[in-house]
């Protein structure tokens, strides 16, 4: 990993899943949030602020797309990744449009997990700058670029 470690939230009410993806996650480094229905991911998100989210579309409850809208009401700098059993086109196409950074179709091949987590976060921490996701030059290094 790098010096800064990820945090991510997972999404999911199928608890296997859940705590299996937890355990490939934590091992590889990142550190594993966790939350089993969308009205506590809300909650977390608020709580934790992670650096990513695995989201599941159909949940019981609220539903993964919206939790997505709430998600990007909230913070629409938090990048959103989209994991579902069914791959259905529309739904693609419908999360995209509100703001999902990418989209896994389970089971989840961990290469392809890994690489988008890790995209996923380069390209959010600059606009998460505001947040105090980034590390600043502080001192003469300050000065220097600035």
């Amino acid at each position: 990993m790098t010096e800064m470690t990820t945090r991510v939230l997972i999404v999911d009410d199928d608890v296997e899943f859940l705590e299996g993806l937890k355990a490939t996650l934590v091992g590889q480094g990142y550190q594993v949030d966790r939350s089993s229905h969308g009205a506590d991911a809300l909650m977390a998100i608020r709580l934790v602020r992670p650096d990513v989210v695995l989201l599941d579309i159909r949940m019981r409850g609220i539903s993964g797309v919206e939790v997505l809208k709430r998600i990007r009401t909230m913070d629409p700098t938090i990048p959103v990744i989209m994991v579902t059993a069914a791959d259905d086109p529309v739904v693609i196409r419908e999360t995209r449009e509100i703001g999902a950074y990418g989209y896994l179709v389970k089971p989840i091949e961990e290469a392809r997990l890994t690489r988008m987590i890790t995209e996923a976060v380069a390209v959010s921490r600059p606009g998460r700058d505001g947040l105090g996701r980034l590390a600043r030059p502080v001192g003469k290094a300050a000065e220097a670029k600035g």
